[in-house]
């Protein structure tokens, strides 16, 4: 009798995968598989917050720069240059002012301080440099008359330095002499002037 062999290739027992091998499979895939999604969530919601504040910030230059243009309108551009035209010709009109030479002074000043018994014979008023000056040629009828002069010269504040020279006896018995003095500039500011006539008003 022949023998009979078993020609199925199906197993008899069932084939079950080990259990550690599998579980390790499965919860790496796991891991990954959230760390993936996480990641793609995170990304898309960078993406949305950077649109969303790009926006707003396109929004804020927008109200930036209406701000900047309605309150260069309300600033009204041809009235400040017409206050600053006006400001620049104020500034000359003072500067003139201050240049300006009042020599009504000066001949009120030496109105007062001269003496019935002095005359002058030639007049020079410098003001180029420095501190104004006088130059006088005078005629006196005595010493004792040029030394009163003197004194009075002195006594004023306007007159800041004196210097008598070249004395010389004329015919007549009169004292020829050369009168130096250096005069304080404001005897001679016409501003001055204004603002003593203003309080005297």
């Amino acid at each position: 009798m022949e023998p009979k062999f078993n020609t199925s290739f199906i197993p008899k027992k069932p084939i079950v995968e080990t259990p550690a091998v599998s579980g390790k499979r499965s919860g790496s895939f796991n891991i990954l598989s959230a760390l993936s999604t996480l990641i793609f969530i995170v990304t898309i919601l960078a993406a949305g917050g950077l649109f969303v504040y790009k926006n707003v910030l396109n929004g804020q230059i927008a109200k930036a720069e209406q701000e900047v243009n309605d309150a260069r309108e309300a600033f009204q551009t041809q009235k400040i240059q017409d206050l600053l035209d006006a400001n620049a010709r104020i500034v000359a009109t003072k500067n003139l002012m201050n240049s300006h030479v009042a020599v009504s002074e000066l001949v009120a000043l030496l109105q007062n301080l001269t003496l019935k018994t002095v005359k002058y014979t030639k007049l020079t008023y410098n003001s180029e440099k420095g501190a104004p000056t006088l130059n006088i040629d005078a005629e006196a009828r005595s010493y004792n008359a040029l030394a009163d002069l003197s004194d009075q010269f002195l006594k004023n504040d306007f007159v800041k330095g004196q210097i008598f020279s070249n004395f010389n006896l004329v015919d007549n018995g009169n004292v020829k002499v050369n009168i130096f003095a250096t005069l304080d500039p404001s005897l001679t500011s016409y501003k001055r002037a204004l603002d003593v006539k203003g309080a005297t008003q």
